[in-house]
């Protein structure tokens, strides 16, 4: 019997368009730059442009092509022809397997001013050009924050850091970048995984280590029963671990499973009791640079606006110079900040206001009272807020950025707004690593 008539029409097969065959054959490559990525950025000798990790300029080096990047090729250096005056030896023997890292190979000098550059090109293509201070430079070994990732498939588990570009995950004994506290967890965590990892999956291990007592959030699959909950609070005992959590499937609040002593760090003299996954700069020092930073700026300014506050990283700075509004969209955070100031007698130079500063800014009127304000997003950047100031008269305006492209265009609009920039300084706490952050000071013209 034949189908009866169908007025819908089929929807025509998808063409499948093949990707073009990449060239088998091995190649030179002479590496005239390194790129905003951390890439070598090279030329073969028939004009092809190339991508090449782990290269630096001067390097001519014998490429595989791995992949195709619009016009250009991706390669994989399978042989150096002639180093570089600019190339070292990587210090840490999980290089190039470990995501972590990716500018070990450059030379101390040259890869300093490489990040200097960095942030200079990023914020000339919003059309600001100015005079850099000296970057302040991390040093290894001072990292007190990590993220481990753990996979564990059938019997296998695996402990470590992600690979570049991958979601392979690279076993690693130690870390150059971690403090000795952070390091000498790493075992200990890696006989602890087969004990409480009952559910195939991934996962990731959060570590603030901000003074003696760290805090750990155990971000994993499933729900732990009453033995994990053992084999966890026994572990918190053995490695004197302040407190330690658990967030099933990464999401949600973290449980506190274990809290044996406050975690706390403190902030220019004041102790701070933490909440659990804090936020913190990744380094002392670099938090000390970055306030060091700030306080150069302020003379005289008698109300002070700190947002996107955190804990306070900034704000008990500030209050040695003026009376601070903190503000920030964590109540967590904020209720740790409230309570430290207020053991501490600060209740009078310190008040809080939780807001999301994203989809409410402060503006108008409400900026009008301040003498100065300073500004730590996250890496999206304050784009609402940032225009927001822009349009007040507040005559000091102090930026700190995690991400340059974001604070070209925040600072963009201040500029736009009739402020000029003072100082600007690149900041690497991130070291051997593409990533750099920035602090600006903005004054009113």
């Amino acid at each position: 019997m034949p189908r009866p008539h169908s007025s819908r029409r089929r929807k025509p097969a998808r063409k499948t368009t093949k990707k073009p065959a990449l060239p088998k054959e091995l190649m030179d490559v002479s590496i005239y730059g390194v790129g905003a990525k951390g890439d070598g950025l090279g030329r073969d000798n028939t004009g092809h442009d190339f991508f090449v990790p782990y290269s630096v300029e001067g390097d001519v080096v014998t490429v595989k092509v791995t992949n195709k990047r619009g016009d250009s090729f991706s390669g994989e250096i399978k042989n150096i022809v002639t180093p570089s005056t600019h190339r070292v030896d990587a210090p840490c023997p999980h290089y190039t397997k470990c995501g972590g890292c990716n500018l070990q190979h450059l030379e101390s000098h040259y890869y300093s001013e490489w990040k200097t550059h960095k942030v200079t090109d990023i914020i000339r293509r919003s059309d600001i050009v100015t005079e850099m201070e000296k970057p302040f430079l991390g040093r290894a070994g001072t990292r007190r924050r990590a993220s481990f990732a753990v996979m564990k498939k059938g019997k296998k588990i695996v402990f470590g850091f992600n690979a570049r570009s991958s979601h392979r995950i690279e076993e690693i004994t130690t870390c150059l970048l971690l403090s000795e506290k952070l390091n000498s967890l790493i075992p200990a965590l890696r006989d602890l995984m087969p004990q409480i990892l009952k559910q195939e999956g991934r996962g990731d291990i959060i570590i603030n280590a901000p003074m003696e007592a760290c805090d750990i959030v155990f971000s994993l699959p499933g729900r732990p029963d009453l033995k994990v909950h053992e084999k966890l609070m026994a572990f918190a005992e053995q490695q004197n671990i302040g407190r330690l959590s658990w967030q099933e499937n990464g999401r949600g609040t973290p449980e506190t499973i274990a809290q044996r002593c406050p975690v706390t760090t403190e902030f220019s003299g004041t102790t701070i009791e933490l909440p659990p996954a804090p936020f913190l700069q990744p380094s002392k020092e670099g938090e000390q640079a970055l306030v060091d930073f700030a306080l150069s700026a302020l003379s005289g300014e008698k109300k002070i606006l700190d947002l996107y506050a955190g804990c306070g990283s900034f704000t008990f700075a500030l209050a040695t110079k003026g009376i601070v509004h903190a503000v920030e969209t964590n109540e967590a955070a904020l209720k740790a900040l409230e309570l430290s100031a207020g053991r501490a007698s600060l209740g009078g130079r310190i008040t809080t206001e939780v807001r999301d500063l994203d989809r409410q800014p402060l503006m108008g009127k409400e900026l009008d009272k301040y003498d100065a304000v300073l500004f730590d997003p996250p890496r999206a950047g304050a784009r609402e807020q940032a225009e927001a100031l822009a349009e007040s008269n507040i005559p000091l305006i102090i930026a700190i950025s995690c991400n340059p492209a974001t604070f070209g265009r925040d600072a963009n609009a201040l500029l736009k707004g009739g402020y000029h920039i003072d100082k600007l300084m690149p900041v690497d706490q991130f070291i051997w690593s593409d990533h750099v952050e920035v602090a600006a000071i903005f004054r009113k013209a």
